[in-house]
């Protein structure tokens, strides 16, 4: 960190956009087309993200993901017990549930003030006593808010345009949820998915078998 040097053969960088624009700027001789394409990537607005830990459980016919439209900032509910590890050992240990409310495209000042993210967040939990009613007689044990900008964000540009994990140099790949893969996947899986796929690009130089990378179809039974 800092100004601590390290020498590597490899360098996978898997910073946010705005990271890893200012990154691959400051790299010296970098091919001017790639770091145009890198530069040309953006930042999505910001998003705020609400846990709650519930003293007792949601209805039981609740979905495990819900997506929403027409609640205000609200864009789906999360019941994450139903499919995450943790909140389900908390949840069974404790007779609640866990919920997580997402808001995306936020107003910009919700970045820097954090009373704008706590209104936001207010609102979000207010919106979900309307999508779960049972919800408003709940009692809140735990409380958790994240604000965060550092989504990229997906315009009508041609996706060919967009980065992918191999760059000129053999020796650094890319990864993060700006990076072009031809996997069906979306942040945080498409994060996770070009992180394998940088690691087996290195690999494979080395030799090396890497991590299989299983999808669904891109192409339909009947297509021609």
């Amino acid at each position: 960190m800092g100004d601590e040097h390290r020498e590597a053969d490899a360098c996978v960088l898997a910073a946010d956009p705005r990271a890893a624009r200012a990154l691959i700027d400051a790299l010296p001789d970098a091919d001017a087309s790639w770091r145009a394409s890198v530069a040309a990537t953006r930042n999505a607005p910001p998003f705020v993200v609400v846990r709650l830990w519930l003293e007792k459980p949601v209805d039981a016919d609740r979905p495990a993901f819900l997506g929403t439209s027409g609640y205000g900032p609200l864009d789906n509910v999360s019941v994450l017990e139903r499919f995450e590890a943790g909140a389900a050992d908390w949840a069974r240990s404790n007779g609640g549930s866990v919920v997580e409310l997402h808001a995306y495209a936020c107003d910009p000042a919700v970045a820097s003030d954090p009373g704008a993210a706590d209104a936001v967040a207010a609102t979000l939990e207010d919106e979900l006593h309307r999508v779960f009613p049972e919800t408003r007689s709940i009692p809140v044990l735990h409380r958790e808010v994240l604000t965060r900008d550092d989504c990229t964000l997906i315009t009508p540009e041609p996706w060919q345009a967009r980065p992918g994990v191999r760059t000129p140099s053999p020796r650094l790949v890319l990864a993060g949820d700006w990076v072009r893969c031809e996997h069906p996947v979306a942040l945080m899986e498409r994060a996770a998915t070009t992180g394998f796929l940088a690691a087996n690009e290195l690999l494979g130089g080395w030799g090396v078998r890497g991590q299989d990378v299983w999808t669904v179809p891109v192409r339909g039974l009947l297509a021609r």
